[in-house]
């Protein structure tokens, strides 16, 4: 309705600015009140009939949507002009005698500015139509990509985790299976432990992060199946503060770190590792590190598939560059540090 009336008012103004220039200033207050009775009526009018009319002939060519626009248009044109005619005589802006002179002198005039403006603000409204439709179409792809991207993310990170668990829950098996017949007290501890391995593994299927507590008994866990194997060759340390508990971290991240030093260094060598797992608040990231008294290794030799490939993989999809994993000589041995950002969400 308000722009019924800013179009019609407008109108009126142009077509009273019009009658001024052709017969003369002294009629203009009484043109421009019959211009604003006659454009109220035809806008009307034409708000009414055109919106339904160019969405009925949306599927036409452009030619046949203008044609029966501007005929539309004429068609509200001649009646309104009537109308406002007599509703000006009605008001006394006309002389009952003069009627239809006044009819044959402003049609002229109101056909082409009903013309000119009905068809302006048709191109207009199907421009802003248009634009409308393209954002909501732009809207949509964005939507359906940010879709498919989580869903791929999701879909890449369910796989790495599924490549980790098995590996683990091998390792334990063998761990134990070691100490049945020599050790039947010894193997029954353990199998205990490696119920509550059992079930962190299957309590994280689905989630993309754990509370680093839930991660440290993980490792506790899995450190006691490896020293019952090894005996004093695994000598373990752990140092995680209690504040940093509730730190979101992915699962089976730190116990990776932990298995790399127990595989390639303690069970590896006679002598077995002394391996110290730490953990410190770095800003607003945690550190995680792994030390262990072996030769160190090279990220960039690690071979595709290895457990620390799918860690660094994991972090790169869950936090992208925030997430580092790192690798380094220290204090005559090896150390590996994850950091995490502590808002786990997957990368934009």
């Amino acid at each position: 309705m308000l722009k019924v009336l800013t179009v019609t008012t407008v109108g009126a103004v142009l077509l009273a600015i019009v009658t001024g220039f052709l017969v003369g200033w002294s009629s203009v207050p009484a043109r421009f009140t019959f211009a604003l009775i006659c454009s109220t009526i035809i806008g009307a009018a034409a708000g009414l009939i055109l919106p339904p009319l160019a969405h009925r002939l949306s599927g036409h060519k452009p030619v046949v949507i203008w044609l029966a626009i501007a005929g539309a248009l004429v068609a509200i044109a001649v009646p309104g002009s009537v109308v406002a005619g007599v509703v000006a005589q009605v008001l006394g802006l006309v002389e009952p005698g003069s009627f239809w002179a006044v009819q044959r002198a402003g049609f002229g005039i109101t056909l082409v500015m009903t013309l000119s403006i009905g068809i302006g603000i048709s191109i207009h409204e199907r421009t802003r139509a248009r634009l409308d439709e393209a954002r909501e179409e732009l809207q949509a792809r964005e939507l359906e990509a940010e879709r498919a991207r989580r869903l791929a993310v999701d879909a890449r990170l369910a796989s790495l985790e599924s490549r980790l668990h098995p590996h683990f829950l091998f390792n334990a098996i063998a761990a134990i299976s070691a100490e049945i017949r020599e050790a039947p007290e010894r193997a029954e501890r353990l199998l205990g432990e490696f119920a509550d391995l059992l079930r962190a593994s299957l309590d994280s299927s689905g989630r993309h992060v754990v509370p680093l507590r839930d991660e440290v008994a993980v490792v506790q866990a899995y450190l006691e199946i490896e020293k019952a194997r090894l005996g004093e060759r695994l000598r373990a340390k752990l140092d995680v503060p209690d504040e940093l508990d509730a730190w979101p971290i992915p699962p089976f991240a730190l116990h990776t770190l932990v298995q790399n030093s127990v595989k390639h260094v303690a069970a590896a060598r006679p002598a077995g590792a002394e391996i110290r797992v730490s953990a410190r608040r770095g800003g607003e990231h945690l550190e995680l590190g792994v030390w262990d008294d072996g030769p160190g290794i090279d990220l960039l030799t690690v071979q595709p598939g290895h457990g620390l490939d799918s860690l660094r993989a994991r972090l790169s999809v869950l936090f992208g560059a925030r997430a580092t994993l790192d690798a380094r000589a220290c204090d005559g041995g090896g150390l590996v540090t994850m950091t995490i950002p502590g808002h786990a969400s997957p990368k934009p």
